[in-house]
């Protein structure tokens, strides 16, 4: 945790604000939360916010936006680098079919970049492998978590 970062948070001023949203991104910051809002409402909007301070607060710490398909995850890193413009360079998408070997590309990733955009199934099975270093992830954002139940790869990552 960076002390000095972690006593604010950042709000885009460049966007309109919506109460609801502005209300949402401060509870989402400080405790777990479930945002459930009709399309169009802004909840990427309240993802990115979310996920870009705590990429500020945790400097060594992985921030994971989970999205059940590619599209999706494509979709949503696209809206979230242009929301908050989070450095593309500690940015990366992982798919099952991104090289997973000893030292291969997603163990990399893993070590050396700080915020994922991946399938629910691609993030539990670098766990469950440990590939990926669950202990150092700070911040899980769950796009269309109402599938997250069951024997869902959703509820294995969490």
């Amino acid at each position: 945790l960076d002390p000095v970062a972690a006593q604010t948070y950042v709000y885009p001023a460049q966007l309109v604000r919506r109460d609801y949203q502005y209300q949402a991104v401060r509870r989402a910051l400080y405790t777990n939360s479930l945002v459930c809002l009709p399309t169009g409402l802004g909840k990427t909007l309240i993802a990115a916010v979310v996920m870009y301070n705590f990429y500020r607060w945790f400097p060594e710490g992985k921030v994971v936006f989970l999205a059940p398909t590619r599209p999706l995850v494509d979709q949503q890193k696209a809206a979230c680098s242009n929301i908050c413009g989070i450095p593309t360079e500690d940015t990366c998408t992982m798919m099952g079919s991104t090289k997973k070997d000893e030292s291969g590309t997603r163990r990399t990733f893993w070590r050396t970049k700080r915020v994922f955009f991946c399938t629910p199934q691609t993030m539990e099975n670098d766990i469950n492998s440990s590939v990926c270093p669950a202990n150092e992830v700070v911040c899980v954002v769950i796009d269309e978590a109402h599938r997250a139940k069951g024997n869902h790869s959703y509820v294995g990552c969490i």
